[in-house]
């Protein structure tokens, strides 16, 4: 499991995403997730990785906005998301390579953005709607990295589960 620390969040970008791309690798496992609070009861691995893809680029896009207004933009959004439900919906039902191959163009594209942040643009503060004002560097560590390490280790133990008939 990644730690989120907030200090380099492209290293951190890259951890997780060199990890989900050596499991993707593999393919998809099997089973069902349990509830763990964010995650409906029952998510297979599909629904899983699309919300990974729908994530990466929902948060890219926030980022971006919240870059080019920083005063006036409010990144986030609430835990009852109607269009972020129906993104992922649609996405899991692509085909397992159609829906790998989307979760590594968000992860290459989100890459690319992280890696052409300033070291300013890192501590520019914006406003998120749940936790107040958030630094760059915060929102990427909490609610990219952090988000997607805790759906990897989901996959991670939908691997130790018994294949299902």
């Amino acid at each position: 499991m990644i730690e989120a620390s907030g200090s380099d969040p492209l290293y951190e970008f890259e951890l997780i995403s060199q990890e989900l791309v050596e499991l993707m690798d593999a393919g998809l496992p099997k089973g069902r997730s349990r509830n763990d609070g964010d995650t409906p009861e029952g998510w297979d691995s599909k629904e899983i990785v699309a919300h990974m893809a729908e994530s990466c680029e929902f948060w890219r896009l926030n980022l971006e906005e919240g870059l080019r207004r920083p005063g006036t933009t409010i990144v986030g959004r609430p835990k009852l998301d109607e269009e972020r439900s129906s993104r992922i919906s649609k996405l899991s039902r692509i085909s397992t390579t159609g829906l790998i191959d989307r979760l590594t163009l968000e992860i290459g594209k989100t890459a690319g953005l992280l890696a052409a942040l300033e070291p300013n643009d890192l501590g520019t503060a914006l406003m998120h709607l749940a936790d107040g004002q958030i630094t760059v560097s915060e929102m990427i560590s909490k609610h990219l990295v952090a988000h997607l390490d805790e759906h990897l280790v989901q996959l991670r133990e939908l691997e130790e589960l018994p294949p299902t008939i």
